[in-house]
């Protein structure tokens, strides 16, 4: 499990040991073949010129790529926008969510009497085919939904 050191409130701590499972159940069933498994991985970051620290929340090493997590409980797009940049030092880069977060940005299935409200996008640098997204359910404590960034939100054309 995770280290004693955890920071974070229980929802964050969920989420991580949930993220874990996942991982080690991906891994045990050979779905994902798992050399390292690096919890709060230090990489350097590079944006517009200038470097610097940040913390992948999840770092895995497999044969062939390099995949990155970053557990957000309480996502914005702005804060998603900002966490973009950890795209760049991974092969695969994963954001995990709430299930309901970030509902506005959704792709929704039709239905005959559903209501139609206005689509509302996330910015073209979402595209990213390299961008995935988990979506972890609270009440069932599990990861339920693992896609491409772009199969669960709107995207800008």
């Amino acid at each position: 499990m995770l280290e004693s050191h955890f920071n974070g409130n229980s929802f964050t701590k969920s989420m991580h040991e949930a993220v874990e499972r996942e991982l080690k159940e991906m891994h045990g069933m050979g779905v994902l073949s798992i050399l390292n498994l690096f919890r709060e991985k230090t990489v350097l970051l590079q944006k517009n010129g200038s470097t610097r620290e940040g913390r992948f929340d999840f770092l895995v090493e497999t044969p062939i790529k390099l995949i990155g997590f970053e557990v957000l409980t309480r996502p914005t797009k702005g804060k998603l926008k900002k966490k973009l940049v950890y795209a760049n030092e991974a092969d695969e880069f994963v954001f995990v969510l709430p299930k309901d977060s970030l509902a506005v940005y959704k792709k929704t299935v039709k239905g005959p009497r559903q209501f139609k409200a206005k689509k509302r996008f996330l910015g073209k640098e979402f595209g990213l085919k390299n961008l995935g997204v988990w979506l972890f359910d609270e009440a069932k404590n599990e990861i339920t939904e693992r896609h491409s960034f772009q199969k669960i939100f709107n995207i800008c054309p």
